[in-house]
């Protein structure tokens, strides 16, 4: 069976690892700045940091998101996108998706801007960028915020920009072990304003400004003032170290996804019961896994799976879930796009061989 998904690891990271885990040095440290360093210049925004926690959540705190708060959000999204929205205390607000894109549709998105809404998380389906300026433009107007969830989408690119360098608020990445790359656990944020960018770096390190926290005889200066409420969130050295180590294959890996989307594309070509996902010139999606369209959807899975191809539909709408509070199934571009939806395995561990089905 070809699995929808598959953990990268490069070859010989051994004795890197024990040399860290021996070395007292376990905490962030020299190769969670390579990393950072390396992911700054891939994704082109100096502004870029790590975590070891859910990014989504960590850019919700850090802009101030507290009950009575609304995020505008898509039920087609992972938990890990909306979920915090919830453990921040605010509610969740549904907009529609395009259905032949699976992306925030911009008109319902400022259909549904209140005067409670103070962000909107625009989720990236399958490594398919969204409509970024539309929504971009709508919260600037409002002056809310942005965060994408770029969680199946790093090294997608949009008008030729990496994503994260796009004007942006704040870009949330993922590096679990289902991501490219990964560093085991944690996230990343990449971000706009460089106020903010300052702000999250404290935030992350429960407000210490590591310059002045020490005197000269390296004690806890009393000068040092902490004003900013942080949580102890930086990644550890271990991460860094896989996730730095990852970084020279990630543009070989996504050349390796898109050319298995073109693939699928060649397969289902001619096949009536399927449709592709809309292309838009100033994308280029990062293929987490390629997404199809069916009405046959669930009987095209069992098919597949019979072919040996993990066939699944990955995400099921999250307003289903009795923690967000009524259903939206009022949103007909939701309603079309999940019954259809069908993601399959499209990553570098796909081979050529694996089309002959």
């Amino acid at each position: 069976m070809v699995p929808i998904f598959r953990v990268f690891m490069p070859e010989g990271l051994e004795d890197g690892i024990n040399k860290i885990l021996y070395s007292g040095q376990l905490s962030y440290g020299t190769y969670t700045k390579d990393f950072e360093k390396k992911l700054q210049l891939y994704v082109g925004n100096k502004k870029l940091l790590t975590t070891s926690c859910n990014s989504v959540f960590f850019a919700l705190k850090l802009i101030g998101i507290e009950p009575g708060d609304e995020v505008i959000a898509s039920p087609m999204s992972c938990l890990m996108s909306t979920q915090p929205v919830k453990y921040a205390g605010a509610k969740v607000v549904w907009a529609d998706i395009d259905p032949l894109t699976g992306s925030l549709d911009p008109k319902d998105v400022e259909r549904k801007i209140s005067k409670k809404t103070r962000a909107i998380i625009h989720y990236h389906w399958a490594g398919i960028p969204g409509y970024i300026d539309e929504i971009n433009q709508i919260a600037r107007d409002n002056k809310i915020f942005v965060i994408e969830d770029a969680t199946e989408s790093f090294g997608a690119e949009y008008k030729g920009n990496k994503i994260g360098n796009n004007g942006t608020d704040i870009v949330c990445f993922s590096f679990t072990p289902v991501r490219l790359p990964n560093a085991i656990d944690g996230g990343g944020l990449a971000i706009r304003d460089q106020s903010l960018f300052e702000k999250a770096l404290l935030v992350r390190d429960l407000g210490v400004n590591r310059s002045i926290f020490r005197d000269q005889f390296g004690e806890i200066s009393e000068s040092c003032n902490i004003d900013v409420i942080g949580d102890s969130s930086a990644m550890n050295n271990i991460s860094g170290f896989v996730g730095s180590s990852q970084m020279p294959y990630v543009d070989l890996l996504l050349k390796q996804q898109r050319i298995n989307a073109e693939r699928w594309e060649a397969y289902f070509e001619n096949n009536s019961n399927v449709q592709f996902i809309r292309k838009r010139n100033e994308c280029t999606p990062s293929y987490w896994a390629y997404t199809i369209l069916s009405e046959c959807r669930d009987e095209l899975l069992l098919e597949l799976r019979g072919k040996g191809i993990y066939a699944s539909k990955v995400h099921v709408r999250n307003d289903i879930y009795s923690i967000f509070g009524r259903n939206a199934c009022h949103l007909q571009g939701v309603n079309e796009f999940s019954r259809k939806q069908l993601n399959l395995p499209c990553g570098w561990w796909v081979e050529e061989s694996d089309f002959d089905i």
